[in-house]
């Protein structure tokens, strides 16, 4: 089965969406609160969350001085960020879940000001139960805002977590017992495979890997087969179906940013994920400067054109080499 959204009906689409978030924005800044952060709305969960969100992962964890993390979390609040995102696999090498339990720590104190999302990896009910109960103790709350499948690997990957004992019963579950207010899925390479996804299952939220290296431009890697760029398969049907849409790997892990071939300064990078139908971009950073600069793209934010998409995909070809074979031997949920 294929999404009938055209391409023609796809960009028209996207620049509806992208001229909503920024009229949101817009409409949500006052003369009062001229450092606001534009925020858009998370698809049919009708939630408003910042157009950026708090990536907790590996850069997160890599940080090693306690305060200065919590002093991170509490000026990205400052900054106007809603959206934290974690896992349950998100730590450091001899640490249990660090970037759940500094997000407790945090969160305890400003529960109702955060949109609070972490993933497990299970995909047995049983195992995604378990998992999830440890998170709600570690982010010392009773309800979490998105409970999200983590990291589709591909087609076998989706068919392990169907059925009665599978993960995404698990999901069901914890919605029903309003656990969680929201389930979603997640995924890092193939977007034939989360396409799928999105169409076996009513998931409200996806988040996906998204950026100017990536976008378009399919990943051969299984058997010599072309594996749809999310851009191309999941990214439309997502849009088709009113799901809250997220974005990461803007940077492409870092490997994108700089000067020279195949770089690009991490400001147009984000703008052209800002530039695309999502809702929220998630980001990780361990540095202040890094967040602060973040969030000023955010606040001068103006939609890229599809030429100026079209100059950054090419600026950053050089570069795609290298973040595909990151895609790879990525495995998000191994420890840093």
């Amino acid at each position: 089965m294929k999404s009938s959204l055209s391409r023609r009906d796809f960009l028209k689409s996207t620049a509806a969406f992208v001229m909503l978030g920024a009229a949101e924005g817009a409409l949500g800044a006052s003369q009062f609160q001229p450092a606001s952060l534009p925020k858009r709305r998370l698809g049919k969960t009708g939630e408003q969350v910042s157009v950026i969100g708090f990536g907790a992962g590996s850069r997160f964890c890599s940080m090693q001085d306690e305060n200065e993390a919590q002093a991170l979390l509490e000026r990205t609040l400052e900054l106007g960020i809603n959206y934290f995102d974690t896992s349950a696999s998100y730590t450091r090498r001899g640490l249990e879940r660090l970037s759940e339990k500094r997000l407790g720590e945090f969160s305890r104190r400003r529960r109702k000001e955060v949109f609070l999302a972490t993933k497990f990896d299970p995909r047995d009910r049983d195992g995604a139960l378990r998992s999830v109960e440890k998170s709600l103790q570690l982010l010392q709350t009773d309800t979490l805002d998105l409970i999200q499948i983590h990291s589709l690997s591909d087609h076998d990957d989706l068919n392990r977590m169907g059925g009665t004992n599978g993960a995404v019963a698990a999901v069901r579950e914890l919605k029903d017992q309003k656990v969680a207010r929201f389930m979603g899925i997640t995924g890092h390479n193939d977007g034939g495979a989360m396409a799928e996804a999105l169409r076996r299952y009513e998931f409200d939220v996806v988040l996906m890997s998204l950026n100017a290296a990536q976008a378009a431009n399919p990943v051969a890697v299984r058997r010599m087969e072309p594996i749809p760029a999310f851009e191309e398969s999941a990214l439309p049907l997502a849009l088709q179906k009113q799901m809250g849409i997220v974005s990461m790997k803007v940077m492409g892990q870092g490997l994108l940013v700089g000067d020279g071939a195949g770089k690009a300064p991490s400001s147009e990078l984000l703008r052209f994920n800002l530039s695309q139908p999502v809702a929220c971009v998630v980001i990780g950073v361990e540095q202040r400067a890094r967040l602060e600069e973040n969030a000023q793209v955010a606040r001068a934010f103006v939609s890229m054109s599809e030429g100026d998409k079209q100059k950054l995909r090419e600026k950053v070809t050089p570069s795609r080499t290298a973040w595909y074979r990151f895609l790879e031997s990525h495995d998000d949920s191994l420890p840093v």
